[in-house]
């Protein structure tokens, strides 16, 4: 927490440039937007910025994990 009402808070831009950081190192840029948030949720960080880091929406981040865990379980359907 900045010491002082003057002192600009650092932590938000720290944090999203280890995000960024973890994606190139993981060598997940190309990815797709959900794989990307799925990796950045994974270490605990909300949805919510995950999407504000990857310059897209909750919303839409939200639509897209829903499709793909609908496609998952028609596919177990078919499978079993």
């Amino acid at each position: 927490m900045p010491a002082t009402t003057d002192e600009f808070d650092w932590q938000p831009f720290i944090g999203r440039a280890l995000g960024y950081m973890c994606l190139h190192l993981a060598d997940m840029r190309s990815s797709s937007g959900l794989e990307q948030a799925e990796f950045l949720m994974s270490f605990g960080l909300p949805r919510r910025e995950a999407a504000v880091m990857l310059g897209s929406s909750d919303d839409v981040l939200r639509v897209a994990a829903n499709r793909k865990a609908k496609k998952n379980a028609l596919q177990r359907q078919g499978n079993g």
